[in-house]
């Protein structure tokens, strides 16, 4: 928030910590939020030293690129060009052509012609059949 960035730039009384002071090494007075900490701690250390948002950040921009190959792949079979920009009206359509299909697949499921992993499959990692 830049108006309160004004406001701590002024400060007279304060220094950062710098790099000599290891700020992950003061221990919670709270032993049970300490051993969290310490268990949080030996999960990133085994994770190579990233810590859970990272994680989930980098996997996150790996299923986007999956999806957005997924539909590059797509539109190749249906004979389209995927550099192409689409008109609004195109970009419409598909959206209801693809709530078509996980309504057809739901009903599927849900009627029982299909298990839940097939569902999950032709849903979020294949191809409709």
């Amino acid at each position: 928030m830049p108006e309160l960035r004004e406001k701590y730039l002024n400060l007279k009384h304060f220094s950062p910590a710098g790099p000599e002071i290891d700020i992950h090494a003061i221990p919670f007075l709270d032993k049970s939020r300490e051993a969290a900490r310490q268990k949080r701690l030996a999960a990133e250390l085994a994770a190579g030293g990233k810590n859970a948002k990272q994680i989930k950040a980098e996997r996150h921009a790996a299923e986007r690129a999956k999806r957005l190959e997924e539909r590059r792949k797509m539109d190749e079979s249906k004979g389209r060009n995927p550099d192409k920009k689409r008109g609004k009206q195109q970009r419409i359509f598909d959206e209801w052509d693809e709530l078509a299909k996980e309504e057809r697949l739901h009903k599927k499921l849900k009627r029982g012609k299909i298990s839940q992993t097939e569902f999950d499959n032709l849903m979020y990692g294949g191809t409709l059949a």
